[in-house]
């Protein structure tokens, strides 16, 4: 038998547009209502990892700026002064020590303009920058690392030393460590909820985390003024520890 209302409608093919359509409803609910709605016989907790973790590398910046009246004489100057850095550097014998030139540019030195009239060339500015970067040392001895390398930098003609950056090489194993106390810290929550509820754990229906980490702490030191290197005492510094976080929330079948 067929239906047809009034105004031409097949109301079996409607019937079976809208089966189908419950039908793909009925596919996609389960993952909806699992959001919104957590399946009786479980537990939801949150657990909480936290790891100190203490750099074990470093970068700074070294700079020279070298003036002169011709662009030949700066730039012997400033390839004179960087090499002596390097030397110096170098001779300090740090495990993994490595430098790279960030850059090297060169600027004219202009005069004052007269009215209406160009300004005329007065000399040549070369700016050479050196990223030196130390990794995988032992963080007791990092602080001191980096001071020795500010100071032999400064000693040996450098003009700005900065951009001091601790940090760890390898941050896996901090990253591992914080979800693995934060999913321990859920567990223990769900046993305890669980106990009290004279209910007993039986396994994990679903969970999600993510590490994160909080970022190094700045670095302190003080950049010790111009003067002779035998009336100027070492630069401090104090590399600091900062902190890896994981936070999960775990849903616990009972």
């Amino acid at each position: 038998m067929r239906l047809v209302s009034r105004s031409g409608f097949n109301l079996f093919s409607g019937l079976m547009v809208l089966g189908v359509a419950a039908s793909l409803t009925a596919m996609t609910l389960p993952a909806q209502a699992q959001q919104m709605f957590p399946p009786a016989g479980t537990i939801t907790t949150q657990g909480h990892g936290e790891v100190k973790v203490r750099p074990d590398s470093l970068s700074v910046n070294v700079t020279v700026e070298s003036k002169a009246e011709t662009l030949p004489a700066a730039r012997s100057d400033n390839n004179h002064r960087m090499q002596g850095i390097i030397a110096a550097l170098k001779s300090l014998n740090l495990p993994n020590l490595k430098l790279e030139t960030q850059g090297v540019n060169v600027y004219p030195i202009q005069g004052e303009a007269p009215r209406n009239r160009l300004a005329k060339i007065i000399g040549y500015q070369v700016t050479n920058s050196l990223q030196v970067t130390v990794t995988g040392s032992a963080p007791d001895k990092l602080g001191d690392e980096g001071s020795r390398i500010m100071d032999s930098a400064l000693n040996a003609g450098a003009t700005n030393v900065g951009g001091l950056n601790f940090f760890v090489n390898d941050m896996t194993a901090s990253r591992t460590k914080a979800l693995e106390l934060a999913v321990k810290d859920a567990r223990a929550n769900a046993q305890a909820m669980a106990g009290a509820a004279g209910v007993a754990l039986t396994g994990v229906f679903n969970m999600e985390g993510t590490p994160q980490f909080g970022g190094y702490p700045r670095p302190m030191f003080a950049m010790r003024a111009m003067a002779k290197a035998e009336d100027v005492s070492s630069t401090p510094v104090e590399s600091g520890e900062s902190t890896v976080t994981s936070d999960v929330t775990v849903r616990f079948k009972f």
